[in-house]
């Protein structure tokens, strides 16, 4: 068993992994065994008025790895992504190899650290559709995980996830690449890419009918009101409800060629409103997991105040306890709503987003 250490606040350094539950002073878990301490949590750590933490012993070396590893997992899946995109478009077939390696470098990621920062670093609009299907897949994984699947099923969950936009690599570029609306036409061609991903995929027999059936449904709804067949919760699979959810949340918080990206708590607000469309349980699951990262982050209110967020509200997560000041605001009894969540992202993310930058420049 690993050696643990405690080490004051001060001297916590970005790489070490958190080796004990880390709580605020609501009780409220900031913290979870395995976690990767980066700036941005350290500094949330300070602000919070924590002494210290326990950590597992190790080297220099393997503390930089931990720091770099899940970044440098994640561009290079973004690259891969791109390839298996560009081969569906070009030969009309699934590049598996391609797509393993994404698939391997996802799931030795260490999910249990704070990614909010790396999951919305979007390098260029242009970028979306790649790095949006390596997110979806990631978030699939994750969520395979917090519903404690076999891990069969969590690697089907991930397939899934990053085939789940394939089919619009037969969408024309001028459609998916539009600066604004689309009209009724292109929106049906658009919706199109459900069938055609499905198509894709029947061309590789290494993938499963449920990882099929995923893509090819992903956006029917629970009421009825999605596409292509209008499927009401019993005839989705359970793995195309899963990728509704995870597909929405990152769509909604992401740059768009046609819109800035949303704050999750207004994603978590329309999740609320429009639960008939989900499935109520996932949904639920998702969304108290992933609010959980946003903990401790300071945010920006609509009246222009800065408070930090101390409690999550499990019967209306969009609607947490903020503290400004000295003063504690429950929005759930407030008119007050969370305009912007201040995440400070680590410096090296910052480079490495440069970097590829001016690798589309380029290329």
């Amino acid at each position: 068993m690993a050696q643990t250490i405690r080490v004051e606040i001060d001297k916590l350094r970005p790489g070490m992994r958190v080796a004990k539950m880390v709580e605020n002073q609501l009780g409220a878990v900031l913290l979870t065994p395995g976690m990767i301490l980066d700036e941005n949590i350290i500094m949330k750590l300070q602000r919070m008025g924590i002494p210290e933490v326990v950590i597992y012993n190790e080297t220099d070396k393997e503390v930089e790895e931990n720091k770099q590893k899940f970044t440098e997992q994640y561009i290079d899946s973004i690259g891969n992504f791109k390839e298996v995109m560009f081969d569906a478009k070009r030969q009309n077939n699934i590049n598996f190899a391609s797509l393993k390696k994404i698939a391997d470098n996802s799931l030795q990621m260490d999910t249990n650290r704070d990614i909010v920062s790396m999951l919305s670093m979007v390098r260029s609009v242009d970028e979306y559709t790649y790095s949006h299907s390596v997110n979806v897949g990631i978030l699939a994984m994750m969520f395979g995980r917090w519903a404690g699947l076999q891990e069969k099923e969590i690697k089907q969950l991930l397939y899934a996830g990053m085939l789940h936009d394939i089919g619009k690599a037969k969408i024309p570029d001028e459609i998916l690449n539009k600066r604004g609306p689309l009209t009724e036409q292109e929106y049906n061609i658009m919706k199109t890419h459900t069938v055609h991903g499905y198509q894709l995929t029947k061309t590789c027999t290494l993938l499963s009918e449920n990882i099929r059936q995923a893509v090819l449904l992903h956006h029917e709804r629970n009421d009825g009101s999605g596409y292509p067949f209008g499927h009401k919760k019993d005839k989705i699979p359970f793995m195309a409800r899963v990728l509704a959810i995870v597909d929405t949340y990152d769509a909604m918080t992401s740059d768009r060629v046609y819109r800035d990206q949303r704050p999750p708590f207004e994603v978590f607000a329309l999740f609320e409103e429009d639960l008939p469309s989900y499935d109520l349980l996932l949904t639920n699951v998702f969304m108290n997991r992933m609010a959980q990262f946003y903990l401790g982050e300071m945010v920006e209110l609509d009246n222009g105040q800065m408070g930090e967020i101390v409690f999550l509200n499990p019967n209306q997560i969009s609607r947490p306890i903020v503290k400004v000041g000295d003063k504690y605001i429950d929005l759930a009894d407030s008119e007050l709503n969370i305009k912007k969540v201040e995440i400070k992202r680590p410096a090296y993310l910052n480079n490495i987003e440069e970097a590829g930058q001016e690798e589309n420049i380029s290329s």
